[in-house]
């Protein structure tokens, strides 16, 4: 028998746009109450426009920020699912990656991801029960070319999931990592270097949708309460 998700609070960081947004309107159509972070509050306030009524509240700032994260943490006893789903990409030749393009996004991707999950867990842990979502990617167990930082960050991230899984079980937590492959989502749309764009131009096939993954979350979220789906991979049909 699958979980509820009806009257659930769930956190979702990186819910403006793509895998975020998608699956903020998922959950909610499932039922459950969610809570949507992001930098852009027009678009935050597009999603919470686009559902009924108090589905979802809303509360825009930026990770890296200290004082917005005490503004989370006052949310965090009551949330019962997290979605850790914020992250940066910037495709370019390791040689072409500047300092403050690696800083970016091993800020974004690993250390702002860690400091909201610690803030969300130690709640969870006070209340005895939760689920976490890691989303990080195949790059988390592949390297490829042009996304060699990227890549580093997803494989920090999916060590993160994997020790707090070892860490929160005892005290009723499951920790879940969705791991799509190439998902069609504006995370690329600052990648203009010239190999960059010939690689996309020669891809043989099509991208995961947002949504592709949003299902996969459901499905992690809804499953028996025995039962916790430790590591979901997502690839496009046809990518290798």
């Amino acid at each position: 028998m699958t979980q509820s998700l009806n009257g659930k609070i769930i956190l979702i960081s990186g819910a403006s746009a793509g895998i975020g947004r998608a699956t903020a309107i998922t959950l909610a159509q499932q039922g459950a109450r969610i809570i949507a972070l992001g930098r852009r509050e027009d678009a935050l306030e597009a999603l919470r426009d686009a559902l009924p009524a108090g589905m979802v509240r809303i509360l825009a700032g930026d990770l890296n920020d200290d004082a917005y994260l005490q503004k989370v943490q006052a949310l965090a006893p009551e949330v019962d699912v997290f979605v850790n789903n914020a992250g940066v990409l910037r495709y370019a030749p390791i040689l072409d990656l500047s300092p403050e393009d690696c800083a970016w996004m091993f800020q974004t991707n690993v250390l702002a991801a860690l400091k909201i999950t610690q803030t969300i867990a130690r709640a969870m842990v006070a209340n005895k029960r939760g689920h976490i979502v890691f989303m990080s990617s195949i790059a988390a167990r592949e390297v490829y070319r042009l996304a060699s930082v990227y890549c580093a960050t997803k494989h920090a991230l999916s060590a993160l999931a994997r020790a707090l899984r070892l860490e929160l079980q005892g005290f009723g937590i499951k920790v879940t990592e969705v791991a799509p492959g190439m998902v069609d989502t504006d995370i690329r749309v600052g990648s203009d270097h010239p190999d960059v764009l010939a690689s996309v131009a020669n891809r043989k096939f099509k991208p995961l949708t947002a949504q592709e993954v949003a299902d996969a979350v459901v499905y992690a979220l809804q499953a028996n309460p025995n039962c916790c789906p430790d590591l979901i991979e997502l690839r496009p049909q046809g990518a290798f």
